[in-house]
């Protein structure tokens, strides 16, 4: 698969060849503000033409340094389990690393017109630069840089909206074993809140730009812009499914699963109401229960969905989930509100009736059965990293 010219550069030209990642961008930072400090004295430049100039190199760096973590992400992507959304994911990438170069002609989109501003307009060369031809050469190896980088953003950002409606859409016609793999989309989720980041990166070229109206609305609207498209990619590829819709079905459909805890002596098992959802499972108890005591000493636990068909025993399903467990207190419940609010109205949606019956004979109840939710009960959700599904006697791994 091809890579883009910037990690060719850092790969193959020293000194950058010479470090990896992170320290090839700082190598990157710290030649580019030498250099423009070298040419501000040199041409006697003001004060300001320092301060500003390296605030546009670090602009620089920190889209280098998010390209250079994007990049390897899109190309770790593998083979998904829905024909569909494998043949998107493979579009993706190759319209990302093409041969022709495309965040080549993205950035030369930006940079023409970029150019041809600058020299009509004449108000940064002259305020930073004092219209000294050798300086203005030196700002325009910088204008390419800020240019390239983001005419990768831009492509970058517009393909990652792209894959994910594609993405939720083919999620909705898969057959009964078809998904994309867990891992894979979290690893989307990571490259589109790195997109948020790009675009907010670029909000600090305004100070840069402020001489000039015209570059300072359009450096707000780009950042905008890219921020937006990156937030609403990430909405969008959270709600794509990670499990086969079987799998799912009879998640939402249980009434019942049984955790298990390896225990401090001897294994622990106990039955639990669950909810799924569309992500992960959850379920509740008691912060007095042995169970919670257990998954603060050891989070390993395995929850087990079993459904049984007692005319036909290939009509039997189950699926199991191990992994780690995540509860939830007051302690970290804030910045957990959204979805907590969203499995508090799974729950009582599900189980209404339970609930009702609960509150209504509250005063009767043992105080660790009483459903005060984060006070006396927890949600504990359940972080997978290995899930198996049976289907009459067909044993079936879920890749993650």
């Amino acid at each position: 698969m091809e890579k883009w010219v910037f990690e060719l550069i850092v790969e193959k030209i020293p000194p950058f060849s010479m470090f990896e990642g992170e320290r090839a961008v700082m190598v990157q930072l710290v030649i580019m503000l030498l250099v423009g400090v070298l040419v501000s004295i040199a041409f006697g430049l003001p004060l300001r033409s320092i301060v500003m100039g390296s605030l546009a190199i670090l602009v620089v760096v920190l889209w280098s340094r998010l390209t250079l973590i994007i990049a390897p992400s899109i190309r770790s992507f593998r083979p998904s389990l829905s024909p569909e959304e494998n043949e998107i994911i493979e579009r993706y990438k190759s319209l990302l690393f093409d041969r022709r170069r495309p965040e080549l002609f993205a950035g030369a989109l930006l940079f023409i017109p970029l150019l041809l501003h600058l020299m009509r307009n004449g108000t940064l060369l002259q305020y930073y630069l004092n219209n000294n031809p050798y300086a203005i050469a030196f700002a325009m190896v910088l204008a390419w840089d800020v240019a390239y980088r983001a005419g990768i953003g831009a492509w970058v950002g517009s393909l990652n909206l792209w894959r994910s409606v594609k993405l939720l859409s083919a999620s909705k016609k898969r057959e009964p074993l078809d998904y994309t793999l867990l891992n894979d989309l979290k690893t989307m989720e990571r490259i589109d809140r790195n997109g948020v980041f790009f675009g907010l990166a670029g909000l600090l070229l305004i100070p840069v730009l402020l001489p000039d109206p015209l570059l300072t609305l359009a450096a707000a609207a780009y950042s905008a812009c890219i921020a937006a498209m990156s937030f609403l990619s990430l909405t969008t590829v959270r709600r794509v499914p990670w499990l086969p819709p079987d799998i799912m079905e009879l998640l939402e459909k249980a009434k019942f699963a049984y955790v298990g805890h390896a225990g401090r002596e001897f294994p622990h098992l106990t039955p639990v109401v669950q909810v799924f959802d569309g992500s992960s499972v959850f379920f509740v108890t008691s912060k007095a229960s042995k169970k919670f005591s257990l998954i603060k000493e050891d989070d390993r636990i395995a929850l087990l969905v079993d459904e049984r068909d007692p005319r036909d025993f290939f009509g039997n399903k189950a699926v199991m989930m191990v992994g780690r467990a995540r509860y939830y207190t007051l302690r970290n419940a804030i910045p957990n509100a959204p979805k907590l609010l969203r499995v508090f109205r799974l729950f009582r949606r599900k189980y209404r009736a339970y609930i009702d019956r609960y509150s209504e004979r509250r005063d009767e109840l043992p105080e660790a059965w009483r459903l005060t939710p984060l006070i006396k009960r927890v949600p504990v959700e359940i972080v997978p990293e290995k899930v198996v599904y049976w289907r009459g006697a067909r044993k079936i791994r879920i890749g993650l």
